[in-house]
């Protein structure tokens, strides 16, 4: 198959640049599949698939015109995950946060449920989002412990008591997502040959295009991400009518 992979990410062809995503989610999935596939450790998985995550993040900001990316780093089941899994994912992510905070032209948001994050991880989200507040360009959204489910009980929770809102008319739930004033989300990227969001941002998920990708998340590159704007741009969003 022929691809615009010989293209810089500045020059897009206008197909591409016209059809270009508000806000991109990325489900980074493979990391430990290509560490084994490597004779490597989980620790040495994770940190490959962090500096993809840096690359991706860098990729969409060169694009130009690309508002957010999220990025599904953890769900709150991995850290189900046997202990030295565990302790070498919460190592890596610190960084991960660190330096994308280090590197980031706009906010840095992490959404998910901490209650079970350790204390290093939550010190380096709080400095992260703090070092960042103020930036305008583009937002990075990082998932850490995070479930789609979740995310939409307590937003539709809120909503239900909050006091524009007297029972009679529909709650705005948007307002009240953990991404609420980010784009709407047009392009979700899944790598790892998996067909499924596994509970990564369910709700705003609704009219995005899915593109499914059979590297492994440390194999992501420029070529990956003009393949996944490629079919994003052959969609046709009627929004149902």
């Amino acid at each position: 198959m022929t691809t615009t992979a010989a293209r810089p990410l500045t020059d897009l062809p206008a197909n591409l640049r016209a059809t270009l995503p508000r806000h991109i989610a990325f489900i980074a999935d493979g990391n430990r599949r290509w560490a084994a596939d490597h004779g490597l450790t989980v620790e040495q998985g994770y940190e490959a698939g962090t500096a993809a995550v840096h690359d991706a993040i860098q990729q969409c900001r060169d694009l130009g015109g690309v508002q957010a990316v999220s990025v599904f780093i953890a769900s709150e089941r991995n850290f189900d995950r046997p202990p030295a899994h565990v302790e070498a994912l919460v190592k890596v992510v610190c960084g991960l946060v660190r330096t994308a905070a280090a590197n980031a032209d706009g906010p840095v948001r992490v959404i998910g449920d901490l209650t079970r994050v350790p204390l290093p991880l939550i010190d380096a989200i709080e400095a992260a989002e703090a070092e960042t507040a103020g930036r305008t360009g583009m937002s990075v959204c990082l998932g850490i412990g995070y479930d789609g489910q979740a995310d939409i009980r307590r937003a539709v929770a809120r909503a239900l008591t909050a006091p524009h809102f007297n029972g009679t008319g529909e709650p705005q739930v948007d307002q009240f997502l953990s991404t609420a004033g980010l784009p709407e989300l047009d392009l979700v990227v899944r790598t790892s040959g998996e067909r499924r969001l596994s509970g990564f941002l369910l709700y705003q998920a609704a009219d995005a295009t899915m593109h499914f990708d059979d590297r492994l998340w440390p194999e992501w590159d420029d070529d990956a991400l003009l393949q996944a704007l490629a079919v994003h741009a052959a969609q046709t969003r009627k929004f149902g009518r």
